[in-house]
C-alpha cells in the first residue's frame, strides 16, 4: 500500500494506526513499545518519529510548533498559526485513513483526532492518562471507543472516576520497551556492550559513591518544564556530599558551567534514559506515567516531583503513589535532600510490584483481537447511560455557577416581554 509516493504497509491487511501526541515523550515511547511486538500490523501516525520507530511504519505529521517557533508572534497571530497548524495536522490523517483503511486507530491522546476518525467511521480505542479528564469532550471520546486504554495500574486508579469508564478501561502497567532494562532481581548493572552502543558517559566513575539521577526538562519556548536552578543543584551537591548526581534533560546552567562541583554531572537531553536509570540507586523526577514506568521497570526507589499540568494528572498520581507508600512525593524541590533520600531508599519495592514486564505484548494483543477478531460493542447500553449520567452532572454543576439572573423564572419574568413572538399576519 502507497502513502505519499513510499510503501508503508503490506497489503494483505488492513493496518492498525497509533496516534502520538507530539507533547512529551511517554506517547512516543508507549507506541513503540505496543507497534514491536507485531510490527507488521501497525503504523506510527506522529511527529519526530524518523529515527526513534526503528524499522516500523510510520506516517509524519507537521508539528504544531513548527509555524511559530522561529519568532514569538502576535497573541492573535499565535491562536491562528496554532489552528492552521492543527488544521495541517488532522489533514493529513484524514489522508492516511483515505488510503490505508485502517482496521483500528490507537489515539493517544487527543480528542479531536478521536473525533475525525469517528466521523471517518474508523474504530478507535482512547489511552487514557490521570487526571480529571470529565469534560464533555473527553467522556464522549472515551464511551464511542472500543476500549480505553490506561498505561498505569489499576490500583493508581482516581477514586473519582465513574463505574462505567472502569469498566470500559483496561489497564496495561508498564508501557516501555522492555528490551531497554537489562535488571534481574538483583541490582545488575548495564553491559558493555550497551553502553558503548549508546555512546553515554559512564555513571560508575566513583564506585565508592552511590548515585542520584535527576530527571528534569528542558526550557521550550520561554516555558519551563520541570527544570530548576543552578542554586537548587548547588544545594542539592551540598546536602548529599557522598553522592554522585546525574541531571539529564537539562544542560548545565551558565552560572556554574566553569566551577562546577565534582559529583554534579549533567548531561543533557538524551535519548536512552532507561540506561541512566538502570545505573542509578535512586531517581528524581516528575510524576509522568513514562517516567514512573521506566523507574518501576528497573525496580529503583523514586522520589517524586509532580508538576503542573493540565487536569491536573500528575498531581493525582502523585497522592495515589503516596497512599501506596511507593514513592516519596516533594511537590517542591526538596529543601532537605539528605532526609528525602533517606526517606526515598525505603519505598523502591512497592513501585516495582506496579509494573508488569509482559504489558506491551498484552496490549497489542487486544489491540490485534479488537482489529481483526473479538470486536466488542462499541457502544452498549450500560456505557451510555455512564455517559449521559456524567454529562447531565456536567450541565448541573455550570448551571449552578450561574448567577441567579440567569434563571428560567427571571427570564420568563423578564426578558420573555422583550422578546415576545410577533403575531400572525
Amino acid at each position: 500500500m502507497m502513502y505519499h509516493g513510499t510503501t508503508y504497509q503490506n497489503s494483505c491487511y488492513r493496518p492498525i494506526g497509533i496516534y502520538v501526541d507530539h507533547h512529551g515523550e511517554g506517547h512516543s515511547q508507549r507506541a513503540i513499545a505496543i507497534a514491536k511486538q507485531a510490527p507488521d500490523y501497525f503504523t506510527l501516525l506522529g511527529t519526530g518519529l524518523k529515527g526513534k520507530s526503528e524499522a516500523l511504519p510510520i506516517v509524519d505529521l507537521p508539528d504544531e510548533l513548527y509555524f511559530h517557533a522561529a519568532a514569538a508572534p502576535a497573541e492573535s497571530d499565535f491562536s491562528a498559526q496554532n489552528r492552521l497548524s492543527r488544521q495541517h495536522r488532522l489533514q493529513r490523517i484524514a489522508e492516511w485513513i483515505d488510503i490505508a483503511n485502517p482496521a483500528l486507530l490507537l489515539i493517544d491522546s487527543c480528542v479531536e483526532v478521536a473525533s475525525l476518525a469517528q466521523l471517518k467511521g474508523v474504530p478507535t480505542v482512547y489511552m487514557r492518562l490521570s487526571g480529571k479528564r470529565n469534560d464533555p469532550a473527553h467522556l464522549r471520546a472515551f464511551a464511542g471507543a472500543e476500549a480505553v486504554l490506561c498505561p498505569f495500574h489499576p490500583l493508581l486508579e482516581s477514586e473519582a472516576t465513574p463505574q462505567w469508564l472502569r469498566a470500559h478501561s483496561r489497564y496495561f502497567p508498564g508501557l516501555t520497551q522492555k528490551d531497554n532494562f537489562l535488571h534481574t532481581a538483583a541490582d545488575t548493572k548495564i553491559s558493555e556492550d550497551k553502553a558503548t552502543a549508546a555512546q553515554k558517559p559512564a555513571l560508575l566513575a566513583a564506585p565508592q559513591r552511590r548515585i542520584l539521577l535527576i530527571v528534569t526538562g528542558h526550557e521550550c519556548l520561554g516555558k519551563r518544564h520541570m527544570s530548576a536552578k543552578a542554586h537548587q543543584f548547588l544545594k542539592a551537591v551540598q546536602d548529599l556530599p557522598d553522592w554522585q548526581i546525574h541531571i539529564i534533560g537539562q544542560a548545565c546552567p551558565k552560572t556554574i558551567q566553569t566551577a562546577c562541583p565534582d559529583n554534579l554531572h549533567f548531561h543533557g537531553w538524551v535519548e536512552h534514559m532507561e540506561d541512566f536509570i538502570n545505573e542509578a540507586d535512586l531517581v528524581a523526577g516528575a510524576a509522568s506515567d513514562c517516567l514512573i514506568s521506566a523507574v518501576a521497570a528497573a525496580g529503583k526507589p523514586f522520589i517524586c516531583m509532580p508538576q503542573q499540568r493540565p487536569f491536573g494528572e500528575q498531581y493525582e498520581k502523585a497522592g495515589r503513589l503516596a497512599r501506596l507508600h511507593a514513592a516519596t512525593i516533594c511537590r517542591k524541590w526538596p529543601r532537605n535532600w539528605q532526609k528525602t533520600v533517606q526517606k526515598a531508599l525505603k519505598h523502591g519495592a512497592v513501585l516495582a510490584a506496579l509494573h508488569d514486564d509482559n504489558a506491551p505484548a498484552q496490549a497489542a494483543e487486544f489491540l490485534l483481537g479488537l482489529a481483526y477478531g473479538n470486536r466488542q460493542a462499541a457502544y452498549n447500553t450500560s456505557i451510555g447511560s455512564g455517559l449521559a449520567a456524567s454529562l447531565t452532572a456536567i450541565v448541573r454543576e455550570s448551571r449552578a455557577c450561574l448567577p441567579p439572573r440567569h434563571s428560567a423564572a427571571l427570564w420568563r419574568k423578564n426578558g420573555a416581554k422583550h422578546h415576545r413572538p410577533r403575531k400572525a399576519a
